[in-house]
């Protein structure tokens, strides 16, 4: 097994994924891409995985003005 992989020997931790994405004024989740990766394709999955099963959101507050929200998540992985 490689260092990296999710079924091998993982190298340093913590492993740290950032996605960004809009939330659209009635919360549908669009645009999400992964911006920088932990270097592990499936911690990579399981973060987008995270964020598209939280779709749709709730709607933004009526008082917002704009059309949406960008958003800039981190998901920073543990191993214990």
């Amino acid at each position: 097994m490689r260092a990296g992989s999710a079924s091998g020997t993982v190298g340093t931790w913590p492993r740290c994924v950032v996605l960004t994405f809009d939330v659209e004024r009635d919360g549908h989740i669009s645009n999400t891409q992964i911006i920088q990766s932990s270097g592990i394709e499936e911690v990579d999955r399981s973060a987008l995985r995270a964020v598209l099963a939280s779709n749709p959101l709730g709607p933004l507050p009526a008082d917002y003005s704009g059309g949406k929200v960008s958003v800039q998540f981190y998901f920073d992985f543990q191993r214990h």
